[in-house]
């Protein structure tokens, strides 16, 4: 939806009927004529593990971008940029780069517990290459996500940049900071100057 003046709300977009129930949404709305063309307002629903991200055209109609899967519950979805990002408790991230037109996950741990709305063969087998503990909080500030972990760390992405560790092509999270106590983060409020 956008707003249309002082005249309320209007339909700027209707999806296909699906077949799940919506549990997140994201939208992002930049301004006609950006850098990205027709990709430069989206609209992302998750379900479970799915995942699907949608461009929106001025004329009220949407053109399906993809369909991802994060491989675990989604329980954060939102833009950083033009970037989607979505995580989970478990410790994984998903990023769509919308240059690249690539989805990414993170491989840190698999599935260890299921949501009483997903079905349990949803969850994908990945093997643990990476070590991301579960994330308890998020921001962002300009391209850059910030992650708050169980373990008092706080870990960043160059979600722009879209960083890939050389070894074995896995995003690159990098630790910012460890708290000596090892106190949960629970909560992250950054602000740029």
């Amino acid at each position: 939806p956008r707003m249309k003046e002082t005249s309320g709300w209007q339909q700027v977009f209707s999806s296909p009927r699906l077949d799940w129930v919506i549990e997140r949404v994201a939208l992002n709305a930049k301004v006609l004529g950006g850098a990205l063309g027709d990709h430069d307002k989206m609209v992302a629903v998750a379900s479970c593990n799915e995942i699907i991200l949608w461009a929106l055209q001025a004329d009220g109609n949407g053109s399906e971008i993809g369909v991802f899967h994060l491989g675990v519950p989604v329980e954060a979805l939102f833009f950083v940029g033009n970037q989607l990002i979505a995580t989970s408790h478990t410790g994984k991230i998903g990023v769509w780069n919308a240059v690249t037109k690539h989805w990414q996950v993170s491989a840190g741990a698999a599935a260890t517990r299921s949501s009483p709305n997903c079905p349990q063969n949803s969850f994908l087998s990945l093997p643990q290459i990476q070590d991301v503990v579960p994330i308890n909080s998020y921001d962002a500030a300009g391209t850059f996500l910030l992650l708050g972990c169980n373990n008092g760390s706080i870990y960043y992405v160059d979600v722009q940049k879209f960083p890939l560790r050389m070894k074995d092509n896995d995003l690159l999270v990098t630790e910012l900071y460890r708290d000596p106590t090892e106190d949960a983060v629970t909560a992250l409020s950054v602000y740029l100057t």
